[in-house]
């Protein structure tokens, strides 16, 4: 009897207990969503019930309404730009505010003709946002990316005002062009990303795998993707402004010989070769003339930028306007950067379905330089300059050495002083540049899309360049003229009594224009738990350059100010002077000058026709799978190869949604892997075809007493030359742990690129030889990169006042030629000296590699010298080098005792950031680290009176005083052949940036009627650790194979900032 009870009464609970859950589950829910900042109701908000299909949209107005949600339930709110919130469902009206989110903006990625939620993208991406970017304070955009970004390595050119860095994604993939493609907004820009302002940008997407064969042939090098900031709809307007102001100064001097060490040095020599010592007053010199310290300055940098964005109901706008001004830290007057930037963003809803997107980007840049970076340069000339020169003569400055002293010819008949080629440096470069798009996409019906826009870009670039007469010495090769007894310019030149030499300028304009216009169709659908996306487009692009040179002889006023063509001439000063020989015979004397005005034009184009495609799937947002592909045809190849098809496929596997996967320390992980071919047509344009071109005395003709020139055959023709292909493997995982306290991804990539696009050596039989001729372009060689790449970030908010956030990101790359297909088997490149190589583009070795002779320390005896390898030459005190192929015999000028020496790519780099809020406080610092890269001292001028590094202060002077060290000795002595004594490691860790900064209370903002008040302090390039002995460890330039030889390199300035971040 009392179980029958028990049995109803289990009946009746459970009754009640399903009657309350059903009618739970018919609860309607509704409410406003709005913006915490300023009240205003959010459009577009997506509201969910948590772990089901069960939702809403936003409308106009903000509201919601989701009909039969269980009571208990969560919503899920989320929208771009804004944190996601979750609110339990326990009333039938729920209204929520939602706070704004640079990081919201990190879930959503950029993928080229679109963007996807980053949980479901299954390629290689990285993101940086608006955040990151400001916390560098970065003159140019590439420098946010060094160290931020695993799978990027940025080096600089130079660190001179608006020189250029280099971006390498995944390393070196040709011998030729490696930058990136850039987008912004959609739009191809070039590779000069001078032109945009770092703070008009709200983010940064790199997509690093073959996910890039979307963009194609462009894309070989991978693809930076960089979205501007834009306004919001039913915001009002905000006004922005950012400024800042810097103190720079070199980060590094070389250590140099003062002027009694230099003398010592000097005697030594000249001892050495037989010769009177010529300074014997060694205790009197002191420390002469320190050249660099002479040269480096303080100066400034300044930034402005104003902003405006906001939106109604069917418009949205983002203005911005700024000024940049950046002085050099060597002759500011002479070498400086000049950029304005004015920036419009423009949405409107023409209609429901009709929706139209504009972007006008203007930049106005004036930049001067200085000689730099190579043979020629400023510094290399005060690296090798005699500290016993004084800088100044003592004149008055209107002779011909302007004031300047002269640097004797037994220094070098090419080392001058730097300060009279200052003097003598005269040029201006001004750019406008306009870049813009103008964008329209209907919506068909719904989930259908179709887009048209029409992109371009259009730059004037205007150089002058003012060239006067310039004397540095006897026996200069720089003197453009010679001086009389008189100490006067010879400006007679034969001698007629009439003036025929003159100071010159140089002027020339350049056009660039390129367009695009692309027109692609976007679908989406839904069918239960499978997601479909479909995208088909085409683009036609098309580059165009129309430029014209002029140069001649000034006449009139002989200044910079006067400098312009207009002002030049023709100079003809006929003079024939006739005479008898002792025969009787007439001898004719033809002293006729003739300098004319000379004038050129240049004209190109190169186009794009191209269709491309994309499947994106996903299984209830955890089985991911994405295929491209992409047909491009270039103008840069002949009938035959025009074409390319450039495939990509891409899958990923959500293991956190799995039913089987409970692990608590796991938040999410998901596994992907790629595998795709990109195309490089980087050659140039019509580099299939032979041209003939103007070339100097190869095509001059005379006619009567007028030179008139003409054309000559060029490089010669390849009608077979095809694509450079890029095909890469990527596997890797994402996972978020411990309450998503760490963040971690990793990636594993293989990239080959074959029929590597290059110039060969090949016989002179084929013409190549020929005057103003050259060899062909060929496909010839295949690269290897690999590596990993591997990011950790750990963010935490213990409280409303405390916020701690760090990153590490890690790169190796392994670089390997597998092959070079011309005679030799090898490219030599780099310079060393006057005319030696250093670098090598061979097989088996990684891309520029190190490649000359090796050294077993110093000869410390005769002895030593019969014991070893016959080395013609040498004595005791000189390098010992290595006989490689063992024959006995050390043969200079041959390839048989030659060997790698070094490696100028890093094995691996890391970047490291750390942030932390604390109240009103914000600390901001970054690392960089290269490891494993070596570098060539090339800025050393071997000659008896050229200045020397104070490495040679431990140089050998008897038996075992050094081993390391060469003794005193001229170039006769091979000690400056190159070898390993030149290369050396220059791995680093640079303290990249520290930021302190202080954000004024909200209590105190709300009075004065303001959203953000910051100011702040930092320093960049604050400090490198290393034990390379030049000017930057990281030394590079646009060329992969001479990367790491340093020919003086212009040092990165440390900077000091001051600054201030207002909102309103």
């Amino acid at each position: 009897m009392k179980n029958i009870f028990m049995r109803k009464l289990i009946v009746l609970i459970s009754f009640i207990f399903i009657s309350n859950t059903l009618f739970a589950q018919n609860i309607d829910v509704k409410g406003v969503v709005t913006d915490a900042v300023t009240g205003e109701t959010l459009p577009g908000v997506n509201v969910i019930v948590k772990n089901s299909s069960n939702g809403d949209v936003t409308d106009f107005d903000g509201n919601y309404k989701i009909s039969t949600v269980p009571e208990g339930s969560i919503l899920v709110f989320s929208y771009l730009g804004f944190k996601t919130k979750e609110v339990t469902v326990d009333k039938t009206i729920i209204n929520v505010t939602l706070d704004e989110s640079s990081e919201a903006l990190d879930e959503i990625v950029i993928v080229g003709y679109g963007s996807q939620r980053k949980e479901l993208v299954s390629g290689a991406f990285s993101t940086l946002n608006a955040e990151k970017i400001n916390e560098t304070n970065p003159s140019r955009i590439e420098e946010v990316l060094t160290g931020s970004a695993a799978g990027v390595q940025v080096t600089a050119n130079s660190g001179s005002p608006g020189s250029s860095l280099n971006i390498r994604i995944r390393g070196i993939t040709t011998n030729g062009n490696n930058t990136p493609l850039v987008i912004v907004d959609g739009i191809n820009i070039g590779s000069d990303l001078s032109v945009i302002d770092p703070n008009d940008i709200e983010k940064m997407d790199i997509i690093k795998d073959a996910s890039s064969a979307i963009y194609g042939v462009q894309a070989a090098n991978g693809v930076i993707l960089i979205t501007t900031k834009s306004g919001k709809k039913n915001r009002p307007t905000k006004f922005a402004f950012n400024s800042y102001s810097s103190v720079q100064e070199t980060s590094n001097q070389l250590d140099l010989m003062n002027a009694s060490e230099y003398a010592i040095y000097v005697n030594e020599t000249e001892i050495a070769d037989g010769n009177n010592i010529p300074y014997p007053n060694i205790g009197g010199y002191g420390f002469g003339t320190d050249w660099q310290k002479k040269l480096f300055t303080q100066s400034p940098i300044t930034n402005h930028t104003f902003s405006a964005s906001g939106g109604s109901e069917n418009f949205t706008h983002s203005t911005s306007a700024s000024i940049f001004q950046q002085d050099g830290i060597i002759a500011p007057e002479k070498s400086n950067f000049k950029r304005i930037t004015l920036r419009n963003n423009l949405g409107i809803d023409l209609t429901d379905k009709l929706k139209l997107n504009t972007f006008i980007l203007y930049t106005n840049i004036n930049r001067k330089i200085i000689p730099e970076n190579g043979r020629g340069s400023v510094l290399y000339y005060a690296l090798n300059a005699s500290p016993l020169t004084p800088v100044f003569d003592g004149t008055d400055g209107n002779g011909p050495s302007r004031g300047f002293s002269y640097i004797g010819s037994e220094q070098g008949i090419e080392i001058i002083n730097p300060f009279a080629l200052i003097n003598n440096t005269h040029n201006d470069t001004k750019v406008n540049r306009f870049t813009g798009k103008i964008e329209l996409s209907y919506k068909l019906i719904e989930d259908l899309k179709v887009t048209s826009r029409y992109n371009f870009n259009y730059a004037d670039v205007v150089n002058r360049n003012y060239y006067p007469l310039a004397y540095y010495g006897p026996n200069k090769v720089n003197n453009n003229v010679n001086i009389n007894g008189n100490n006067q310019f010879i400006r007679d030149t034969n001698e007629n009594g009439i003036i025929d030499l003159f100071s010159s300028v140089g002027e020339d304009t350049q056009n660039y224009t390129d367009y695009t216009w692309e027109t692609f169709i976007d679908y989406k659908k839904s069918f239960e738990n499978h997601n479909f996306s479909f995208l088909l487009g085409t683009s036609i692009r098309s580059e165009q350059f129309y430029g014209v040179y002029g140069f001649g002889s000034l006449v009139g006023e002989d200044s910079w100010e006067n400098a312009y063509l207009f002002n030049t001439q023709d100079i003809y000063d006929e003079y024939i002077i006739t005479s008898l020989d002792s025969d009787g015979n007439i001898v004719v004397d033809n002293r006729t000058v003739q300098r004319n005005r000379s004038s050129s034009t240049g004209i190109n184009e190169d186009r794009w026709y191209s269709m491309f495609g994309r499947v994106q799937y996903d299984y209830d947002g955890k089985y991911l799978f994405s295929a491209m592909i992409r047909r491009d045809a270039s103008t840069r190849f002949g009938a035959n190869n025009r074409t390319g098809y450039f495939p990509s496929v891409s899958a990923g596997w959500i293991l956190t949604k799995e039913d089987f996967f409970n692990v608590d320390q796991i938040n999410n992980l998901k596994i992907r892997g790629s595998w795709g071919i990109t195309g490089n047509d980087k050659i140039g344009s019509y580099g299939w075809i032979g041209r003939l071109q103007g070339a100097n005395a190869e095509a001059t003709y005379p006619f009567g007493n007028v030179l008139s020139y003409g054309n000559a055959l060029g490089q010669l023709a390849n009608p077979d030359l095809q694509w450079e292909t890029n095909e890469q493997i990527n596997i890797g995982f994402d996972t978020s742990l411990l309450n998503n306290l760490f963040d971690i991804t990793m990636d594993y990539y293989v990239k080959t690129t074959r029929n590597l696009l290059l110039v060969p050596e090949v016989s002179g039989l084929l013409g190549s030889t020929a005057g103003g001729s050259s060899a062909p372009i060929v496909n010839a060689g295949t690269i290897e990169n690999r590596g990993l790449d591997i990011s950790v970030n750990f963010k935490k908010q213990f409280n409303d006042d405390f916020k701690l956030a760090a990153g590490l990101n890690i790169t190796t790359v392994k670089n390997k030629t597998l092959e070079v297909n011309n005679a030799a088997g090898f490219i030599p490149s780099g310079l060393f000296g006057l005319n030696q190589t250093t670098s090598r583009f061979q097989t088996g070795l990684p891309i520029g590699a190190f490649y000359g002779l090796q050294t077993a320390g110093i000869f410390q005896n005769q002895a030593e010298i019969d014991a070893h390898a016959i080395q013609p030459g040498a004595q005791p005190g000189d390098i010992r080098f290595v006989d490689v192929d063992g024959d006995g015999v050390i043969e200079f000028g041959s390839e048989d005792d030659l060997a790698v020496l070094g490696n100028p790519i890093p094995e691996m780099t890391l970047g490291f950031n750390l942030n932390v809020d604390y109240k009103g406080f914000d600390f901001a610092t970054s690392l960089y680290a290269s490891i494993g890269n070596d570098a060539v001292r090339s800025y050393e001028r071997f000659l008896t009176y050229s200045n020397k590094s104070r490495l040679y202060l431990d140089r050998w002077t008897g038996e075992g005083s050094s081993n390391t060290t060469p003794r005193a000795s001229t170039n006769a002595s091979n000690n400056y052949l190159f070898s390993d004594f030149f290369v050396e490691d220059a791995s680093f860790l640079r303290i990249q940036n520290v930021q302190l900064g202080y954000s004024i209370p909200n209590s105190i903002l709300e009075k004065i009627k303001m959203d953000k008040i910051r100011l702040y302090i930092s320093a960049n390039n604050l400090y490198t650790f290393t034990k390379y002995s030049g000017y930057n460890p990281d030394v590079s330039n646009a060329n992969p194979t001479a990367a790491g030889v340093d020919l003086g390199q212009y040092p990165q300035p440390r900077t000091y900032t001051l600054g201030i971040n207002v909102s309103f």
